[in-house]
């Protein structure tokens, strides 16, 4: 029997498949809902309440708004790193189809390259951001500032307490 990744894709090197981005995102949706499920049906331990909950979605739909608008489409390299210092850990990862960024000057290569690349692009979001225990997501799309969009993509976060660990771009 020949194994196959998600994809269906053959798995050539049984010792270290590779996934792809749809492996990584159904993984991270998976999670997401799984999460969800047990900790509803009591399955996990609920300690946080209700206007905590809130309060994590409403801090993760504006981390998401502000890293989209203040880090990813600044200009003013200081701005950008002050607001990088603001809103992401030290130790804060972003993923993109690219690369893999670690900590706040990895993050800054990463949006001063976008930026440099793409001067004249701004990022316009494409409906609300959701938030769902710690991970949340955000539709966007970037092209000629005032014009339609030419790229799409989600942002999806992943918090760990009150810290801002990892951004995904699947």
């Amino acid at each position: 029997m020949q194994m196959k990744h998600l994809n269906n894709s053959p798995v050539t090197d049984l010792s270290r498949p590779r996934p792809t981005r749809r492996d990584v995102m159904t993984g991270l949706i998976a999670t997401a809902l799984s999460m969800r499920l047990a900790s509803g049906m009591g399955l996990i331990p609920d300690q946080t309440t209700s206007e905590e909950k809130v309060q994590m979605a409403r801090t993760i739909e504006n981390l998401l708004r502000e890293n989209l608008h203040g880090v990813f489409e600044e200009h003013d390299a200081q701005k950008r790193r002050n607001n990088i210092a603001r809103l992401w850990a030290e130790d804060g990862v972003f993923i993109d189809h690219n690369s893999r960024y670690e900590g706040h000057s990895g993050i800054d290569h990463a949006a001063a390259r976008l930026i440099e690349k793409f001067p004249n692009f701004a990022f316009t979001e494409r409906g609300e951001p959701q938030a769902l225990n710690g991970v949340g997501k955000l539709d966007w799309g970037f092209g000629p500032a005032g014009d339609k969009a030419v790229i799409t993509g989600i942002d999806v976060l992943v918090m760990k307490g009150q810290d801002r660990r990892s951004l995904y771009i699947p």
